[in-house]
């Protein structure tokens, strides 16, 4: 069978990261072909997902291989076909003058079996704009970023969580972040981030199920399924009523945050103060190690620029723009990494600066809130 790379290289790039090998059955790969299309299935035990690629021919076959190998050799040819064939107990590869065989993957004899993920009683039911399964790949991801800096032993479980209600997305670490839309009807689940960062798949609009189902032993797993004309996502998500009581501290006092009556309003250009931030961070001194756990510079009110000064000394303005009010006076700093990634996620040309408690600066474009935390002052 002979398949357009670049549809099928794109699709493995995304999956590529999901992939792990913490159990036998989450490191396979499933190619199911039937008629004129074919299936590529690959499942963790907590997340399935499956998409469909149109066959100019029909073809009949099953097959299950390494999920690393298959998906790290896809994303690394650079042809603009490759052929699929099946010989005897492997899957053979052709790119150009090149051949690949994968070995197939057994068990007790027959060619494993990789478990699909459903929803049988389903709670709740409607469509999800892609728009919003995009926005919180892009905007909450920022947020989570944070977390690869720091000590994994001080970060809980909630610190690696997208909560998503009818209201919008929460995510936080060292600050937070408030992605607001509405969903058609009352959510409340927290997903983890190999199953956000797999909704890089869709394109489209998605037809979303949640629900809880119970195994023979009596626990009841919860689970959703986002579901487009050719992908399948499932998993099984820890949902509990005690993380979801835990989770109400931090967003709720992220929301009493945003609502403050703040007396200074800044507003300034986004790739403006972005481009200023990167400079700035090129010639000033990190005060982490490797991976720039902290970056402090000093914010200040000149007129009608805002003077980012880093501990060095270097100094960039930016120009303030109307419907500001700010007190020259006021001094902050802040960690110009956090800054930094809530910026390259911004898609708006104007973001406000909220502040003047000495606690937090709230930065709010369009129906998105980052809450950047105020650091000790040198």
């Amino acid at each position: 069978m002979i398949l357009n790379l670049k549809d099928f290289q794109n699709v493995a790039k995304v999956i590529l990261p999901a992939v792990d090998n913490k159990d036998a059955k989450a490191a396979n790969l499933e190619l199911v072909a039937k008629d004129n299309v074919l299936s590529l299935n690959v499942t963790n035990l907590e997340y399935y997902v499956s998409v469909k690629f149109a066959l100019t021919s029909s073809e009949s076959f099953r097959a299950v291989v390494k999920a690393q190998q298959f998906l790290d050799l896809i994303a690394s040819l650079s042809v603009d076909e490759i052929e699929l064939t099946i010989e005897a107990t492997a899957v053979k590869i052709t790119a150009g003058k090149s051949n690949y065989k994968l070995a197939m993957i057994y068990e007790n004899g027959d060619l494993m079996d990789l478990p699909v993920i459903s929803v049988d009683n389903k709670t709740v039911e409607m469509s999800i704009s892609n728009d919003i399964l995009q926005s919180i790949l892009t905007v909450n991801s920022k947020e989570l970023l944070k977390a690869k800096t720091l000590d994994k032993d001080k970060l809980n479980e909630l610190q690696k969580s997208y909560y998503v209600t009818e209201e919008g997305c929460f995510t936080f670490v060292t600050g937070s972040c408030l992605n607001a839309f509405t969903l058609e009807k009352p959510i409340k689940m927290l997903l983890n981030d190999r199953v956000v960062k797999l909704f890089k798949l869709f394109s489209t609009d998605v037809n979303f199920s949640f629900g809880y189902d119970a195994l023979p032993n009596g626990v009841v797993q919860t689970k959703v399924v986002f579901e487009a004309e050719n992908i399948y996502l499932a998993a099984i998500i820890v949902n509990n009523d005690i993380l979801l009581n835990q989770i109400l501290g931090p967003y709720n006092a992220t929301k009493n945050y945003l609502n403050e009556n703040y007396a200074n309003k800044l507003v300034v250009s986004v790739n403006g103060l972005n481009s200023a931030i990167t400079r700035i961070m090129s010639f000033g001194k990190d005060d982490g190690a490797g991976t720039s756990k902290m970056f402090a510079a000093v914010f200040t009110i000149d007129n009608n620029d805002l003077i980012i000064t880093d501990n060095l000394g270097n100094n960039e303005a930016v120009k303030i723009e109307n419907n500001t009010i700010a007190d020259a006076k006021y001094k902050m700093t802040l960690n110009l990494n956090d800054i930094k990634l809530l910026l390259d996620a911004c898609s708006s040309d104007f973001i406000t600066l909220n502040f003047g408690n000495h606690k937090s600066v709230v930065f709010n474009r369009t129906n998105i809130s980052n809450l950047v935390p105020e650091l000790a002052l040198a």
